[in-house]
């Protein structure tokens, strides 16, 4: 650590004095608080929605922005935008001769974790689990050239999705398949892990980041490593980060930001009324017995006809085969009509955001996974959608914007299921002698047969920090990603709760944030941060009319960052 931090300081003396580039291809990660921000300018001011397709590039932020005005010198709405402004505009680190720019940071951090009930011992039954854990540290490398051309990756050390001590569990010995995704775990020599594996980092009563031994450290990395190219007007990335499509603080329907990474190809073009967007998402196939191809093939269209109102459709086809036939790569293509049930699950989407007036917002998003069409036979499959709606309205106070969002999802059982090809997920995870794979949903994290409602109360004051209360209430039901799915209409039909018990879930959590002042040279930045949860579970039998509740558990997270 201190050979690298010798390196650092090397590198800053010797072009420090130089100036910087914008770099306005970069990819600004979801983590960043420009995305929140952006959001409650836009909805303070009526102006609207920013675009819901998500990260940006600094050359989008920056459009973005240029729609709204930087308001009086003390308003709140003008903070807002010195500190979006201060992001979007930002320059890499140094600049070297012909326009050449380059940023090297180190992260540290330090967390800590406590619990009361020992049982809560999964990624499932903690509030602040993989990925939002940071590792201990990160280092990042930022390279651009002008304003057409950025590239990124970083290097961590820290915990992982699982430790070197843990017992890991075999698919074969607890599910018979994975929806399509594993037809026969049997033929499979998988060991797992889901929302319910326990691990041991959760099950401590007190935990931190500090690993003891470098056998725990995650493998995968880097986490974020993306290739850009671009103008004012449109980008091409090839990138492993975080996505998302929509609005949904529950879980957006096709891409959510649950999952700490996409490996994916992506282009938009975006003016001020249209975004256009070609997306293909590559996903792990090592796992199978027979070689295969595995991707998301997906376009989206993001219309703005006036400021108030937004409108974006897709079409998303997940497409698997045993070659790549390039003909199904166009991205202008009408997918549904590929009509290759073997190789292709399609899902329609739409997502509406509407500003009646400054301060409230109206949204929502409807996914249609399956439906009967005219002249169709009614039984040869399940109908199957989902749906969410929100209301969000934001107020200045103060120095700050205080906002609350309220929020409603449903999920029909047969959602991202098929016979053939579904939305389900796997991933390596490799470690000290042995490789574990996560198993996951692409969209939201609750799957289908769901019904989930969130309040959401956030107290926000630019470039210092975030005090938020939110709730969550989850009702699943029995149908989840271990499932049979044999085609054609199922026992369980297209009827939320079908089966006789419904688990439920609660979670109230008070977290903070807050960025600290400071003066010493060499210091980017540096925040503290925490999180008090109370979470429980419980199960409901609709036969009898009886709720119990199983467990419950109170969690407290401290952290603090540093970025030089």
């Amino acid at each position: 650590m201190r050979r690298l931090s010798i390196i650092l300081l090397l590198i800053g003396i010797c072009v420090g004095p130089l100036l910087a580039t914008t770099g306005a291809q970069e990819v600004i990660p979801l983590s960043d608080p420009i995305y929140q921000e952006m959001d409650l300018l836009y909805l303070i001011t009526g102006t609207g929605t920013p675009s819901a397709s998500r990260p940006w590039t600094k050359a989008e932020a920056q459009k973005l922005l240029s729609n709204i005005n930087a308001g009086e010198e003390g308003s709140t709405q003008h903070a807002l935008y010195a500190s979006i402004h201060q992001t979007a505009y930002e320059s890499l680190r140094w600049l070297f001769p012909d326009e050449f720019a380059l940023s090297a940071n180190l992260d540290l951090s330090l967390e800590g974790y406590a619990h009361h009930n020992p049982s809560y011992n999964s990624l499932g039954r903690w509030n602040y689990a993989f990925p939002d854990r940071k590792p201990l540290a990160r280092l990042r490398l930022d390279m651009a050239i002008s304003d057409f051309f950025y590239t990124y990756s970083d290097l961590q050390y820290g915990y992982g999705l699982y430790t070197h001590d843990d017992v890991i569990p075999h698919l074969a010995d607890d599910h018979t398949l994975v929806g399509a995704l594993i037809p026969e775990a049997s033929t499979n020599n998988i060991y797992y892990i889901d929302g319910s594996t326990p691990l041991i980092q959760y099950q401590k009563r007190f935990a931190n980041n500090l690993i003891p031994a470098s056998k725990h450290f995650d493998f995968q990395w880097p986490k974020r490593a993306v290739f850009s190219v671009g103008s004012g007007h449109w980008n091409l990335t090839f990138s492993r980060d975080r996505i998302s499509w929509g609005n949904s603080r529950i879980g957006n329907f096709i891409l959510d930001d649950h999952i700490d990474f996409h490996e994916y190809l992506r282009f938009t073009a975006f003016s001020n009324y249209f975004k256009y967007e070609a997306l293909t998402v590559f996903f792990d196939t090592y796992y199978a017995n027979e070689p295969h191809i595995r991707m998301l093939l997906a376009h989206r269209l993001e219309f703005r006809p006036w400021e108030k109102l937004t409108l974006a459709v897709s079409e998303n086809v997940m497409y698997k085969d045993d070659f790549l036939d390039v003909r199904f790569l166009n991205p202008s293509f009408i997918y549904h009509n590929l009509h290759q049930e073997s190789k292709f699950n399609a899902i329609a989407h739409a997502e509406l955001a509407y500003v009646p007036v400054s301060g409230v917002r109206l949204y929502g998003q409807f996914a249609l996974d399956q439906a009967v069409a005219p002249n169709e036979d009614p039984d040869e499959e399940d109908t199957a959608w989902a749906l969410s709606l929100g209301l969000e309205v934001a107020r200045p106070l103060e120095r700050g914007v205080l906002s609350s969002v309220w929020e409603a999802s449903m999920a029909l059982p047969s959602m991202y299921r098929r016979d053939h090809v579904d939305f389900l997920m796997i991933r390596r995870y490799a470690g000290l002698g042995r490789t574990v794979h996560l198993l996951d949903y692409i969209g939201s994290p609750y799957g289908g047969d769901a019904l989930v409602f969130l309040s959401e109360t956030n107290y926000h004051v630019p470039s210092v920090g975030t005090l938020s209360l939110t709730f969550t209430a989850a009702l699943k039901g029995e149908i989840d990603m271990y499932t049979p799915s044999i085609g054609g209409t199922t026992d369980y039909g297209a009827v939320l709760f079908s089966q006789n018990m419904i688990s439920t879930a609660f979670c109230a959590t008070l977290s903070g944030k807050k960025e600290l002042e400071l003066s010493l040279s060499g210091i980017e930045r540096w925040e503290i941060y925490s999180s008090l949860s109370y979470l429980s579970f419980g199960e409901y039998l609709q036969s009898s009319h009886t709720f119990t509740l199983d467990s419950w558990d109170l969690q407290v997270v401290l952290g603090t960052s540093v970025t030089f």
